[in-house]
C-alpha cells in the first residue's frame, strides 16, 4: 500500500536535503519505499553507487578475497543505509540503465566478469551475486 501522506518539505525535487528528507521519510514509513520519483531514483542510484565504488575501491586495494569482499561491501553499505536501498528495490524496474550498471560493476569488482565480456553476461552475473548477497548464500558457485 502507497503512502498518501508526506511532509511538506518532501517534494519531486533533488536538493541533497529534499533526497535526504525522502529518505528520513522512508525510514519511517517503509511503505513509502515507492513513492519516489523517477528522478529522485536516479539521484538516489547516483549516490548508492558513488558510496558502493568508493568503498570498492578500498576493499580492492587491501587484497583478499575478492567475491567475499564485494559482498561484504555491498551488506554493509545496504546495513548501512536501509531507507535508501528500500527505496532503490522499490524502483528498481524504474531504474533501468543504472541498476544494470550496478550490477556489471559488481561483476568486475568480484572477478566474475571481464570488461571483455558482453554486459548481458556481465549484469547475469552480477545479479546472481547480489541475489546470493542478500539471501546470505555462500558465493562459491555464482554463475
Amino acid at each position: 500500500m502507497r503512502s498518501t501522506r508526506r511532509p511538506a518539505e518532501i517534494t519531486t525535487g533533488t536538493t541533497y536535503r529534499e533526497l535526504n528528507a525522502l529518505l528520513d521519510h522512508v525510514a519511517q514509513h517503509p511503505e513509502a519505499a515507492a513513492d519516489a520519483t523517477d528522478v529522485q531514483l536516479l539521484r538516489l542510484q547516483h549516490r548508492w553507487t558513488t558510496a558502493l565504488a568508493a568503498r570498492l575501491d578500498q576493499t580492492l586495494e587491501a587484497g583478499g578475497p575478492v567475491a567475499d569482499e564485494v559482498a561484504g561491501v555491498w551488506r554493509g553499505l545496504a546495513a548501512e543505509t536501509p531507507a535508501l536501498r528500500s527505496v532503490l528495490d522499490a524502483g528498481e524496474d524504474r531504474l533501468a540503465g543504472a541498476a544494470r550498471r550496478e550490477l556489471r560493476t559488481l561483476a568486475l569488482a568480484a572477478g566474475l566478469a571481464t570488461l571483455d565480456d558482453p554486459a548481458e553476461r556481465a549484469e547475469r552475473l552480477g545479479r546472481a551475486l547480489r541475489t546470493r548477497v542478500r539471501e546470505a548464500r555462500p558465493l562459491a558457485h555464482v554463475a
